[in-house]
């Protein structure tokens, strides 16, 4: 038997290469301050079973797994694989130099050199766009994949695009991060489109952020469909000077990771991602969440109480942090528990909604609860059991709009009232055709 199909065996006998994912928010963009740093990350390698149930999906708390060693050299395998034995897949060499990985790739746009932040190293864009003009931003101590810019005067082009290399069915989150500084000499940053393989999922519009000093950032999770995908920036009605981007980022997800969508149709944007019972810093990378995933702060007029034990984040579909579980609202026993979630009003149009439950206390036969679960007052999930080990409920396809709330019912026997650790909320994107060459550059 030839040695490419050997090594191919190997990878459909592992685990399911990690599908490609991104996320995108409300206009206007998420943003964060333009000051953070990122840390060293470790992909975890394990395969997790998992329950379905009516009224949402839930992981119910147990797992079979596959030693790290093992999977760590089927992985290298279908790297190796992929990059080296089958040209035909393969990205250009100039990319190859760029030392691609099987995590993904984090660009910074205007880049002259490779930059290495908090662990993980930043590549410069040339050799995944041939168009643009590049230009410094002089705001002083500013972290470096938002010190410089590309941006694309050219007012002939329709679109300016983004060609990187992806492995066909993988999900990825991808995520793009803007801060002005005034490149052009201009007071306001300019408001155009982005284009994810042919689809418009979002209007940069980062003028709000920018006079706040906050960079915004939009996600999507999207499976590819071909062998390369394509991120374009494209003039709008609105457009009155040259669109930029600071940052470009592909992160591949694990299969397991918001499923339950149909991503041959459909892409998830990210609308909010939040860990209950913080006020303060995001988090996001290395030990906290090895998909570099966003959970930003939230608090409300309800109590807090402090975590006494660790999650096992393999033992839920998405892979939360187990940061993220460490704190939780609630209240007193035998009350609702009622929290406006998410902050922004919706649009009204289909979303992914994913929330995470922890009883707080030290585990013991006594350490549970029971409550039912409504999401803008219909049902969610009723009689949730839940104990230390911790549990995650998600429903793919709920309509809503405007102010939504979330509201914890405790069950007559309950010893305490409800608690929630975190949650996300993702608008569902229908999908549709390939960016065409000609349309831009």
């Amino acid at each position: 038997m030839p040695l490419p199909t050997i090594f191919l065996l190997l990878c459909l006998l592992s685990v399911v290469p990690p599908p490609l994912h991104a996320a995108l928010p409300l206009p206007g963009g998420l943003c964060l301050p333009t000051f953070l740093s990122v840390s060293d990350v470790n992909l975890p390698f394990c395969v997790q079973e998992k329950q379905s149930c009516d009224h949402g999906k839930i992981f119910m708390s147990r797992k079979s797994t596959i030693t790290f060693q093992l999977q760590l050299f089927i992985r290298l395998c279908c790297c190796i694989y992929l990059v080296v034995m089958t040209p035909e897949d393969s990205p250009p060499i100039s990319l190859l130099k760029r030392e691609l990985t099987c995590a993904g790739y984090y660009i910074n746009c205007g880049a002259s050199q490779e930059e290495t932040t908090g662990g993980i190293q930043w590549i410069p864009d040339e050799g995944f766009i041939n168009v643009g003009n590049v230009s410094k931003i002089g705001t002083p101590d500013i972290v470096p994949i938002l010190a410089t810019v590309r941006y694309f005067p050219d007012e002939s082009a329709r679109k300016y695009c983004y060609s990187i290399p992806v492995a066909r069915g993988a999900k990825y989150l991808i995520r793009s991060t803007y801060y002005y500084g005034g490149f052009d000499g201009g007071e306001k940053p300019p408001v155009f489109d982005q284009i994810i393989d042919g689809t418009k999922w979002s209007t940069v519009n980062t003028a709000e952020n920018y006079a706040s000093g906050l960079t915004a950032y939009y996600e999507i999770v999207v499976a590819a469909q071909g062998r390369t995908l394509s991120f374009c920036l494209a003039r709008n009605n609105q457009t009155t000077s040259s669109p930029f981007i600071s940052a470009l980022e592909l992160v591949s997800l694990e299969d397991s990771m918001y499923n339950g969508t149909d991503f041959t149709k459909y892409a998830l944007s990210t609308v909010a991602r939040h860990r209950f019972g913080y006020g303060g810093e995001i988090v996001r990378f290395g030990a906290y969440d090895p998909f570099n995933r966003y959970w930003e702060a939230f608090t409300d007029s309800n109590p807090y109480v402090e975590c006494h034990s660790n999650v096992t984040p393999s033992e839920f579909w998405n892979l939360p942090p187990v940061t993220v579980f460490q704190r939780a609202l609630t209240t007193s026993r035998g009350k609702k528990l009622a929290v406006q979630w998410p902050p922004a009003t919706l649009p009204s149009a289909a979303y992914y909604v994913a929330l995470y439950f922890q009883d707080n206390r030290t585990p013991s036969p006594f350490s549970w609860r029971v409550f039912d679960v409504a999401v803008d007052g219909r049902e969610f999930y009723k009689g949730l059991n839940v104990s230390a080990e911790g549990v995650m409920v998600y429903g793919t396809q709920w309509s809503l709009s405007g102010k939504v709330e979330i509201v914890m019912t405790p069950s007559s026997d309950s010893p305490v009232g409800p608690v929630i650790n975190a949650a996300e909320i993702l608008q569902i994107v229908p999908f549709g055709e390939k960016t065409i060459t000609r349309d831009g550059n």
